[in-house]
């Protein structure tokens, strides 16, 4: 760890001096959180289930730092009933949670409708959890693809 991050991760009082005006600013050190450090940080692709209707789904959500993302659900080897299919979502940054907005089906199997997630904002930048918006549905759980 570097001595900035362990700077920030232990919160300690930190001193700065302002070029030019003579004086230091006192206050508590904190981590950048910036739409921009968050993007780099959820880009990629997840892999892992949500819950729903028609139960345990197959989920790979791949997310762009554009703030487009994919939706890709597929059956799993306890649920092999499930339909695939694949929806477009548009996702931003709102408060301490990052939120997934479907947009429009690129593959749409039948009736099934798309849903929207609410991600809970963790300092892990491996796993995401949150909670499935839609009908008859609970959360969903992921995990970064490293591959």
């Amino acid at each position: 760890m570097r001595i900035r991050e362990f700077i920030y991760a232990a919160g300690l009082l930190a001193v700065a001096t302002v070029p030019g005006c003579g004086r230091s600013i006192e206050g508590t050190a904190v981590a950048a959180d910036s739409a921009t450090t968050n993007s780099r940080s959820t880009e990629g692709t997840w892999i892992g289930s949500y819950h729903c209707a028609q139960g345990a789904t197959g989920l790979t959500l791949t997310v762009e730092s554009s703030g487009r993302a994919e939706f890709e659900f597929y059956p799993l080897p306890e649920n092999p009933t499930v339909s695939s299919g694949r929806f477009a979502m548009r996702w931003q940054t709102e408060s301490t949670h990052l939120v997934f907005r479907q947009s429009s089906w690129i593959d749409r199997p039948g009736s099934y409708r798309m849903v929207d997630l609410v991600a809970d904002r963790a300092d892990d930048s491996t796993i995401l959890t949150g909670k499935v918006i839609g009908d008859g549905c609970s959360t969903f759980w992921l995990s970064r693809d490293l591959t």
